[in-house]
């Protein structure tokens, strides 16, 4: 337990994207070629690292660091304050100049909650080793990687991670999320990394259509002591230990389904929040997924909040 509390008083580190989100809710998804009114617009900080980073500080009231690339313009600086506001430590991000922001045009389904998003990187740099020397990996008990197109760089990270771990005798956490639908991730399935998300989309991908055929199926591609989680929208999430046990944990769906973007994000923040306090891994995964729920029910995450059912995770 003392163990547990020492990590507790350490940071979580999260590395990977911050975006701006500009969202149109609607009543329906348009037709091709069609002229349609929003019910709504505004404007949102996004981007999966700096969701679960959010989520983490605002929700579960922990000491989290978010390093992602920022940039000089319009679109860097309002993410960049929304995320102080937010209480998310932010001093370690590079700032670029003479680019462009990433940005996410999404349509939220008022009727249904689905989101459907169209992304544009807008030539903003993506995190370098470079980057990640600078930080003191003294300061964090856990790293949480989002895999993205720098293989290689993360690679590295990684590596300077364990290597710093073992030279210090610091144990250091580290998970890995796999998202989006790139084949070029093959080589980060073989870090070691102690947990690794693995997305519904990125699964099928993958050939697999359930969430126990995912962890199954990629545990003979993965370092032998990572845990594979799977989470599956409305099918809850599956998580398959070192030790080849699996748990699963059913969806905890809201009564109305109102705005599923970010549901993913907040499930991993759930999860990571939970194993830094050296909680089971079944019962991480029930958490995540009603976090999950919650955050599906309400517009962005302001409102996401763990009540006194929740305590005993908490505490």
């Amino acid at each position: 337990m003392a163990d547990a509390r020492t990590r507790e008083m350490k940071r979580i580190l999260v590395v990977g994207l911050a975006c701006l989100d500009i969202i149109n809710t609607v009543d329906r998804y348009p037709r091709e070629d069609e002229d349609t009114r929003a019910l709504s617009q505004r404007w949102q900080k996004g981007g999966n690292a700096a969701n679960t980073a959010v989520v983490l500080t605002q929700t579960l009231d922990t000491s989290c660091e978010l390093l992602c690339s920022l940039n000089t313009g319009i679109e860097g600086q309002y993410v960049k304050e929304d995320l102080q506001k937010r209480g998310v430590l932010i001093e370690n991000c590079p700032v670029n100049k003479n680019c462009g922001f990433p940005t996410s045009c999404v349509l939220i389904n008022s009727v249904c909650g689905s989101r459907t998003i169209i992304h544009a990187r807008n030539n903003l740099p993506e995190l370098e080793l470079t980057d990640f020397d600078k930080l003191d990996l003294s300061l964090y008990s856990w790293i949480h990687f989002e895999g993205r197109r720098n293989v290689d760089e993360i690679i590295k990270m990684i590596k300077k991670v364990r290597d710093f771990g073992r030279e210090q005798k610091l144990q250091i956490k580290i998970s890995v999320e796999f998202e989006k639908k790139r084949p070029e991730f093959e080589p980060l399935f073989k870090v070691e990394a102690d947990v690794i998300f693995i997305g519904k989309d990125f699964a099928q991908f993958s050939g697999f259509t359930t969430p126990e055929e995912t962890v199954n199926g990629l545990s003979t591609q993965v370092h032998s002591t990572s845990v594979l989680i799977c989470p599956w929208g409305e099918r809850g999430a599956v998580a398959r230990g070192c030790d080849k046990e699996i748990c699963s944990s059913p969806a905890y769906p809201p009564e109305r389904v109102v705005d599923t973007l970010g549901a993913g994000d907040t499930f991993i923040a759930g999860v990571i929040f939970c194993l830094n306090r050296g909680r089971l891994i079944k019962d991480a995964i029930q958490f995540g997924c009603q976090l999950a729920g919650k955050k599906c029910g309400i517009q962005g995450f302001d409102g996401l909040k763990v009540t006194q059912s929740d305590s005993d995770i908490r505490s």
